[in-house]
């Protein structure tokens, strides 16, 4: 089960991105975003909003996408580092790089994040300022 894990959190980090499936929609690309995530899912994250930002289910992944375009002009999110941590838990660290949609100021970080699943379905995630701090949240070290 693991990769398949892996590539459920590879698909997830790749939809991280203002271009994402191009050519779709905004309904279209957001449904194929929701359906990576398990109906009772939680995700906190630290790049939607000034301080970080729980969701919950899929009503709150739609207003991530929501956050996400209202506080930048376009994003990108590439994976650097995926791992299973547990059957169910993979770690990853990610490049996020955006553009601020008001100050129009670039941004470039090297971020962590958790995610647990729970059939082939994201249930929680949580982005981290760091790859280290994500690696700690679930008892490693880099």
């Amino acid at each position: 089960m693991s990769q398949e894990n892996e590539e459920i959190v590879r698909q997830a980090i790749e939809a991280h991105s203002s271009d994402y499936h191009a050519g779709l929609s905004d309904e279209a690309r957001t449904a194929r975003i929701v359906a990576l995530w398990d109906p009772r899912c939680e995700y906190t994250s630290v790049v939607s909003a000034v301080e970080s930002a729980t969701y919950h289910g899929h009503d709150g992944i739609r207003q991530y996408l929501s956050d996400l375009a209202e506080r930048w002009a376009e994003w990108r999110a590439e994976a650097e580092d995926l791992r299973e941590v547990d059957p169910d838990t993979v770690f990853l660290s990610f490049r996020f790089r955006a553009v601020g949609k008001d100050s129009g100021v670039p941004v470039d970080a090297r971020l962590g994040a958790v995610y647990v699943l729970s059939g082939g379905r994201l249930l929680r995630g949580r982005t981290y300022a760091s790859p280290k701090e994500a690696l700690e949240a679930v008892g490693l070290s880099e």
